[in-house]
């Protein structure tokens, strides 16, 4: 929790340009309020709790992960006028809809969830990702466990096959969103339990 202010601000800055981010969050002049809440809840109700949020430096970058059978949202709906916020009330049936879409996508096979990981764009290219990617999946693999995420971008969706995930489907949300590619991850060959 020390590092929950360097957490959020490295996410806020790293999903600025993010496609998902901004089809799912209002981008009106209360924009940059709902970019550090949606992060803030992420963080302080859905994955710090389960002790599976990485660092790096002074916030140069961060993994908000959960271990198997962890992942629940419903933790962040105790923060429901925040959520309203970060979304805009009008929006909100929605953006349940398109969030209920993803989440039927969701493996049911015990796995690690990256439900967010980003660097500051101005350390980007630097390994920072890379990096808080192999911390995690270094004891998924000791665990002979499995991973999951969803990628926003097919740029990311490269970066993520590149350490071992591969595509389940391209998911449309919407007929007016942006595209997620939904990825997993099997324990690597020679792992051991």
């Amino acid at each position: 929790m020390a590092d929950r202010e360097a957490v959020v601000r490295a996410l806020v800055r790293s999903f600025d340009a993010d496609p998902v981010a901004r089809y799912l969050l209002r981008q009106d002049e209360h924009r940059a309020r709902a970019y550090k809440d949606i992060f803030d809840i992420a963080f302080c109700k859905l994955t710090q709790p389960h002790g599976e949020t990485w660092i790096a430096g002074d916030g140069d970058g961060t993994a908000l992960w959960t271990p198997p059978s962890k992942w629940k949202m419903a933790p962040a709906l105790t923060q429901v006028h925040r959520l309203i916020g970060c979304i805009g009330l009008t929006r909100i049936p929605h953006v349940l809809r398109v969030l209920d879409r993803v989440q039927k996508g969701h493996p049911t096979t015990p796995h690690y969830y990256l439900f967010a990981i980003g660097v500051d764009p101005a350390k980007q290219g630097r390994g920072i990702g890379s990096q808080l990617l192999a911390a995690t999946l270094a004891r998924v693999d000791e665990e002979n466990a499995s991973a999951y995420l969803e990628a926003s971008t097919e740029a990311n969706s490269r970066l993520y096959a590149r350490n071992g995930f591969r595509v389940l489907e391209k998911l449309y949300m919407a007929d007016d969103a942006p595209p997620v590619w939904l990825m997993w991850r099997d324990p690597k060959r020679g792992s051991v339990t």
